[in-house]
């Protein structure tokens, strides 16, 4: 029965440790996850931003129809508004004609390749930085 007692007024001591416990361990665990979170959303937008402009390059390197066709209300170039669009249907809707380089014949060697890249603004967690994407297909 004394044991039992003992336990008891050893667990009544301990009152305020698992307050002070949770308060040094709960900022670590926060920061952890919120910084894996942010880190997750930049990959998912640089992958977006990477397949939006080989998408892109494929497409103007082989004159593909969907980026040589006019689209309706936009005052950019075919090439510019094809890759804004697709985008948007991406998940990155503001990519504008201003932050998209196309080049028609980068050569390599004797080869001539068809270049677009996109650099996208990105505010994530209180930073602001650039994300930069580079893409190149064959023309023929």
């Amino acid at each position: 029965m004394r044991r039992l007692k003992n336990a008891a007024t050893r667990l009544k001591e301990r009152d305020g440790a698992t307050a002070v416990e949770f308060a040094v361990v709960f900022p670590l665990f926060a920061l952890v996850l919120f910084g894996g979170l942010s880190f997750g959303m930049a990959m998912l937008n640089i992958n977006t931003l990477q397949s939006v402009a080989t998408q892109a390059a494929r497409c103007l390197a082989i004159s593909g129809q969907a980026c040589t066709t006019p689209i309706a209300n936009c005052s950019d170039t075919t090439a510019q508004c094809y890759i804004e669009q697709l985008a948007a249907r991406e998940g990155l809707p503001n990519v504008q004609a201003t932050q998209i380089t196309i080049t028609s014949s980068y050569l390599v060697g004797a080869a001539s390749f068809t270049r677009v890249q996109i650099t996208y603004p990105m505010r994530l967690a209180g930073y602001s930085f650039s994300l930069n994407t580079t893409a190149q297909f064959p023309n023929g």
